[in-house]
């Protein structure tokens, strides 16, 4: 009857843009590799750790990813 609050998704970049991942890679083993909305894969510590913030302004948004997000809100 009522949909789940609440966001799914995170952005990260990592060293080849900002890309956005599900929740799930936050929660996987540190040596697992996990894929983006655009199906860039890095290793899940990549992502479970906050980076530093010259890399949130110095990388661009993969708009793949931001696309495919776009799209799940519409």
């Amino acid at each position: 009857m009522f949909k789940a609050a609440g966001v799914d998704w995170f952005w990260r970049p990592i060293g080849s843009g900002r890309h956005a991942f599900g929740v799930d890679a936050k929660r996987a083993d540190p040596d697992d590799v996990v894929k983006s909305f655009c199906d860039t894969e890095v290793e899940a510590r990549r992502v479970q750790r906050l980076p530093d913030e010259i890399a949130w302004i110095t990388e661009q948004t993969c708009m793949t990813c931001w696309r495919a997000i776009a799209s799940r809100h519409t």
